[in-house]
């Protein structure tokens, strides 16, 4: 996750033909205190890097941290029987899904759509070592 924040602040910077040098001396910071909090998540940035980064690229301080940071979405859609985009076409593997889904997302899953491509394979088509995995933990024997 660092690395990708820290990738995306390398291309804005780039794109704005800036660097950190240029940001600390006009917003008259310490670079090493900009570079040290950069390293950081930007919830946890002080006010005077955000300002200073984001007034060097001509944003706003919640538009920098939305680019860097999207906010995240579960988006269901039972009229259509989506999840994240993703349609099912069987009810039931649908509200099965969905529950699993929902289930795992209050516990801090943030789902995609390649996470429910997946799921989804795995109900039309479960795998062996998984079935029986389940069967072991359930006390089932194999008939």
């Amino acid at each position: 996750m660092r690395i990708i924040m820290l990738s995306k602040i390398s291309i804005l910077l780039t794109n704005h033909q800036l660097t950190l040098k240029d940001i600390s001396q006009n917003q008259h910071l310490a670079e090493q205190d900009l570079k040290k909090e950069l390293n950081e998540n930007p919830d946890n940035w002080s006010s005077s890097v955000l300002s200073a980064l984001s007034s060097s690229l001509n944003m706003r301080p919640g538009d920098l941290l939305e680019l860097l940071d999207p906010v995240y979405s579960l988006k269901i859609n039972d009229h259509h029987q989506m999840i994240q985009g993703i349609y099912i076409e069987d009810p039931e593997v649908y509200e099965q899904i969905r529950f699993v889904v929902e289930s795992e997302h209050l516990e801090g899953w943030q789902p995609d759509e390649e996470d429910i491509l997946r799921l989804l394979d795995e109900a039309i088509n479960p795998s062996p070592k998984f079935q029986t995995e389940i069967s072991r933990i359930w006390g089932e024997k194999d008939e």
